[in-house]
Parts: C-alpha cells; sequence; structure tokens
C-alpha cells in the first residue's frame, strides 16, 4: 500500500509540472462590479458621511471572494472540452469554420452530417468526445496487448480519463489520493463488522462521502491566499462521483487477488487514465478528429483489427524474460 501512495504522490507531482509547462496563465484577479460601483459613488459624493464609506468597504471585502471564485469557474468552464458552455465549443465551430469542405461526396458525407447537427445546436465538443472516446479505448487495448498494462479493463479506465479532463489531471490525481485514503481508512474500520457484499461498499462508500466532505469544507474554510493551486472546490458532481465509485474496483481487485496486484493494477489504471486525458485534452487531436471523422473512425478499425491479431509477446513480458529469450 505505501508503495501505491508513494506512486500516487509521483504521479501528482509529474502532473503538476507537466500541467504548468503545458500552460502558464497569467492569474490577473477581475474586479468586483460592486467595488467599482462603490467608487464610482463615493468620487461623485465627496460629502457621504463614514458610515457608508465602511459600509461599502465591507460589501466590497465580501464580494471579492466571490467574484474570485466565479472567474476560477469559469476559467475552468473555459477550457475544459467536457462542458457544452465553455469557449472550448466555440473554437472547435471556430475550426470548423476556417476550414470549409466541398460538395457532398463518399468520403466527407459525415463531415456534412456533423456540420449539420453543429448548425442545429448540437455542441461541437460532445461530437469531439464521442470520435475520441474510440481513441482512447483503443489506447488502452493497446497498452493491454502490445505494452503490457492491464489496468481494471476498458471501461473504468476511458471513464477515469474524462473524469481527469474535467477535473484537471491534477486536481483528479490529488481527489483520487484522498479518496484511496479514505477507503483504506474506512475498509479497516468495518473490516470487523462481518457484513455482506453490498451493504459493505455501501458502507464503505458512505465513509468515503464523509472523508472528501470533510476534506472540501475544509478548504472552503481556509484563506483565498493559501488556498492549493489544485483547489478541488470548483469540480463538477460527475468527475467526483465517478473517481469515488472507482474504490469499488480497488476494493474487489483486493478480494479477487493480493494486495500487491491491486495496488499494481490501481497504479496501471491511473498511468493509463492520464495518458488518455492527455490526449482528449489534445488541441491537435480535437481539430483532427472534428476535420476527419472518417479517418478517424478507419483508423481507429484497422488498430484494433492488428492488435486484435496480435499473438506476440508484450513489450512487459519481453522486459521481464529478456534473458531467456537471448
Amino acid at each position: 500500500m505505501k508503495k501505491l501512495v508513494i506512486s500516487s504522490i509521483f504521479l501528482l507531482i509529474f502532473g503538476l509540472g507537466l500541467s504548468h509547462t503545458l500552460s502558464i496563465q497569467a492569474q490577473t484577479p477581475r474586479r468586483s462590479p460592486l467595488v467599482a460601483t462603490d467608487t464610482a459613488s463615493l468620487i461623485a459624493s465627496p460629502s457621504a458621511d463614514a458610515s457608508q464609506s465602511a459600509t461599502a468597504t465591507e460589501t466590497a471585502g465580501l464580494a471579492t471572494p466571490s467574484a474570485e471564485t466565479q472567474q476560477r469557474i469559469q476559467e475552468r468552464t473555459d477550457k475544459d472540452i467536457t462542458e457544452t458552455t465553455g469557449k472550448s465549443r466555440d473554437k472547435l465551430v471556430q475550426i470548423l469554420d476556417e476550414n470549409p469542405i466541398g460538395s457532398l461526396s463518399w468520403y466527407n458525407f459525415l463531415q456534412h452530417g456533423i456540420r449539420r447537427a453543429i448548425e442545429r445546436g448540437l455542441p461541437a465538443n460532445i461530437v469531439v468526445l464521442i470520435l475520441l472516446f474510440p481513441v482512447i479505448t483503443s489506447v488502452i487495448s493497446f497498452s493491454r496487448h502490445i505494452i503490457g498494462l492491464k489496468g481494471f479493463g476498458v471501461y473504468t479506465p476511458a471513464v477515469l480519463s474524462v473524469a481527469f479532463v474535467s477535473t484537471g489531471i491534477i486536481n483528479g490525481l490529488a481527489l483520487f489520493l484522498i479518496i484511496l485514503i479514505s477507503a483504506i481508512v474506512t475498509k479497516a474500520a468495518i473490516k470487523r463488522l462481518n457484513l455482506q457484499y453490498l451493504p459493505r461498499t455501501a458502507l464503505l462508500l458512505w465513509g468515503v462521502s464523509i472523508f472528501v466532505l470533510a476534506i472540501l469544507i475544509g478548504m472552503a474554510l481556509l484563506p483565498p491566499n493559501i488556498l492549493p493551486s489544485f483547489s478541488l472546490l470548483t469540480i463538477n458532481i460527475f468527475p467526483l462521483l465517478i473517481i469515488m465509485l472507482l474504490t469499488e474496483n480497488f476494493m474487489e481487485s483486493q478480494l479477487s487477488g493480493s494486495q500487491s496486484e491491486a495496488q499494481q493494477l490501481t497504479l496501471e489504471t491511473l498511468i493509463i487514465a492520464t495518458l488518455c486525458s492527455l490526449i482528449i485534452g489534445s488541441a491537435i487531436f480535437q481539430r483532427y478528429v472534428i476535420l476527419q471523422p472518417e479517418l478517424t473512425l478507419i483508423a481507429v478499425a484497422i488498430l484494433n483489427i492488428a492488435v486484435g491479431r496480435y499473438s506476440g509477446l508484450r513489450f512487459m513480458e519481453w522486459l521481464r524474460f529478456r534473458s531467456v529469450i537471448e
């Protein structure tokens, strides 16, 4: 278990450095409209008494943290491709406008259908996510059959990668580490109750929910200037629930196998999900799949057929038995 916690911390530090390298954004606090209004009224009315000035100052002090929080939420929404109201949707529509296509033909019929659906109101980021989902599942199958990384099947890493895109890799890894620790503590606390599987799982998620709620409340009570850079206060509920439900997979792997095997599967799932989240969040992949959906689907099908017919040694097996092979 110590190895898994250490590996998760390493992934968290690695994701923090990667996120800082990929996107360096200037943190310019937005001034609250209420502050501007109060300042203008004070300038326009020099004769305002001291009580009104104190009231305006106190109100502005209360409004500023709220405005900063709204700004952080809006910035996250603009960068999140899973949000249908963010600026990522407008960027994808702009890509389509900058790359017109010719008349309807057998090789661009899907492009015409996508553009018509977007014109009728279908969010462009939903189309991109639908096209990228087979891509990341193919990456997962490739990592399993060619590289040798197992993970928790195909569904769990794929859904977890979408959750990481919504929360951000840093927030996702930090949240996963918090949930993992809470699951371990809760499991040790209810171990002596000798409950059946489903009630035990429900009680485990009960403990995880209380632990996560306590962490979020604790972060909310911290002053804004000392909040960590990977603050979890602006995350959505659905990626949070997805990561919490992953706890059940971890506990099932402990019941069906050894502790070290469960740790290895969890760590490999995190690695695969992190890689797939980078693919989903990449502007290059988003641009390609929305401009070339036909080629994307054909390439994914060919890749899966080739991987499915491969029967040689996996890369991890080759490293393990290299001395015997040589």
